[in-house]
């Protein structure tokens, strides 16, 4: 067991899309072992997604989230929570939840305080007026590592010697209605029973952007890539996130997928019957995760991408949106 310590803090940014639009998101940035007397450079740096917060199960975890406010919308003093979504072990004052916790006014702190307890892939977002915050942008990936890694050595999903792999890679799904950034940039209100996206993201970008290297200096609020590589034969573990607000279809060309886990917990029955299995596509609803695993075939290049067709477009104007690819490399 471990102690893991780390800040973020909540604040607005910009992000682009390969049609050359740009768009207003709130969102989280990294501020872990920043000066405090340096931590408001950061007001305007919000990322797409928010930071990767990895940890292994039986760690102690203590997040600090710093409000530093929307320098691009002043007059907006929203408060902000994390919310460990689907987490399991909470005591309300760190669920995240307003009502039943503790929100974080401009210019202020509060530290939550995790042991997790159950390995698997899961998701953490803003649950303050969640519908307007998760659409802008305050979402981010959460990994719970199993023991069975410090234990064996390796790599696994869950606590068992079959879901092992060899590389592993985050497709974590939003949409984005460019709507109600534009009116929340302008000081508007939006009606949500309007709400109709025009991208489909993965891992923050769209199509042809999702293939373009992590922290590409073009997309510098945007530093996740989706371009997942592995070498012929190689075990391959895929995190589906799903954080939008619609279900979506996703399939790998010529590949099929092993689902391992849903929504955190391992597939397996009362007695410790095996119920993974295979899929083409994989239908993962809002506010779901799945891992799936494959084993890399032959050399060459596998289309991942959103099955409904009206997905794979940027605002209807261009191809892209929810597609990426899986680069095999011939063996070493």
């Amino acid at each position: 067991m471990a102690t893991v310590r780390k800040r973020f803090g909540a604040t607005d940014g910009w992000v682009v899309m390969p049609d050359s639009t740009r768009h207003y998101i709130f969102g989280f940035v990294d501020i872990t072992g920043v000066p405090e007397d340096r931590i408001f450079e950061y007001r305007g740096r919000a990322t797409l997604l928010a930071p990767l917060l990895q940890v292994y199960e039986g760690d102690e975890v203590y997040l600090t989230l710093t409000n530093l406010g929307f320098p691009n919308r002043p007059d907006l003093d929203d408060t902000h929570t994390i919310h460990w979504h689907g987490f399991p072990n909470q005591i309300p004052i760190w669920d995240g939840v307003p009502e039943a916790s503790i929100s974080v006014p401009v210019g202020r702190d509060f530290t939550y305080y995790y042991r997790p307890l159950d390995p698997g892939t899961y998701i953490y977002h803003c649950h303050f007026e969640p519908v307007e915050h998760i659409q802008m942008g305050m979402v981010g990936p959460l990994t719970v590592r199993p023991r069975l890694e410090i234990d064996l050595g390796g790599k696994f999903a869950y606590n068992d010697e079959s879901t092992a792999f060899d590389r592993e890679a985050l497709v974590f799904l939003t949409e984005l209605d460019a709507e109600p950034h534009y009116l929340l940039e302008n000081v508007q209100e939006f009606d949500w029973t309007e709400y109709s996206p025009e991208y489909w993201l993965i891992n923050g970008r769209s199509y042809p952007d999702t293939v373009r290297p992590a922290a590409d200096p073009s997309l510098p609020m945007q530093p996740y890539s989706s371009l997942i590589e592995a070498y012929e034969g190689e075990k391959v573990l895929l995190r589906f996130v799903n954080l939008g607000y619609q279900q979506h279809s996703i399939q790998v060309l010529g590949i099929s997928l092993k689902v391992v886990g849903l929504d955190a917990r391992q597939l397996r029955g009362y007695n410790g019957e095996d119920l993974s299995r295979w899929r083409n596509a994989i239908f993962i609803a809002a506010g779901q995760t799945v891992d799936a695993i494959f084993t890399a075939p032959s050399a060459g290049i596998y289309p991942l991408y959103n099955r409904n067709w009206h997905k794979n477009t940027n605002a209807g104007k261009s191809f892209g949106g929810m597609i990426t690819e899986i680069r095999v490399l011939p063996a070493p």
